[in-house]
């Protein structure tokens, strides 16, 4: 099954007569993978670079709110921008390393399989590509007691990500005294901003602060 938003490129693909194949002129964004039906899934994309973050997060959901299809997916294929790829495999102390970088560790073990100059493309773009390989979790790979109070955790942290963790959790309505004994109960330090984290340490924080409520 192939679904494309370009009217141009699904003409060509429908004159090819592929065997076996549906084409459907529709935006992937909106499309029902649930209407296919198949007990597993291998998504493969040369993805608009513009919606890849967007396509990421129709494939998987988000962290505490998966997609409906999520146990149907075996694995995803792109082609993204090569500083997009950079961002999904990134690790923490990394100027990548990002919001989408972790809800991919959340949902899938991720890495980077190739790296395609400009040049191979016809007309040339002005960024070099990546081929990246996302293969699902059978579950989440933290311990985590509330996977929503994760989201919202990582996503405040991330909105200022210059400043220290603990100065963008205001709406968890904890004191600055009490995020620093709950930081040092958890040996991470006060001062540290969301870009040093793993995902394992954003989980512990998480747990932490829903054992307070």
């Amino acid at each position: 099954m192939a679904v494309d938003l370009d009217r141009e490129c699904v003409e060509e693909l429908n004159k090819m007569n592929i065997p076996g194949v549906e084409i459907h002129h529709q935006d992937f964004l909106q499309f029902d993978l649930m209407s296919i039906e198949c007990q597993s899934l291998k998504v493969v994309g040369n993805v608009p670079y513009q919606i890849t973050t967007p396509i990421v997060a129709r494939l998987f959901g988000e962290i505490g709110a998966p997609s409906a299809w999520l146990s149907k997916i075996d694995s995803v294929v792109m082609t993204v921008q090569k500083e997009v790829a950079e961002r999904f495999v990134a690790n923490p102390n990394n100027k990548n390393y990002s919001q989408i970088t972790l809800l991919i560790k959340y949902f899938a073990e991720a890495e980077m399989l190739e790296v395609i100059p400009a040049q191979s493309f016809i007309p040339e773009p002005n960024v070099n590509s990546a081929v990246i390989r996302m293969t699902p979790h059978k579950s989440p790979p933290v311990d985590c007691s509330d996977h929503k109070l994760l989201r919202q955790i990582i996503r405040a942290g991330f909105k200022q990500r210059r400043k220290m963790l603990k100065n963008n959790l205001s709406f968890l309505n904890l004191t600055e005294a009490e995020l620093g004994a709950l930081f040092a109960s958890l040996k991470i330090d006060p001062m540290v901003r969301a870009e040093r984290l793993s995902l394992d340490q954003f989980a512990k924080i998480a747990n932490a602060v829903a054992a307070r409520r």
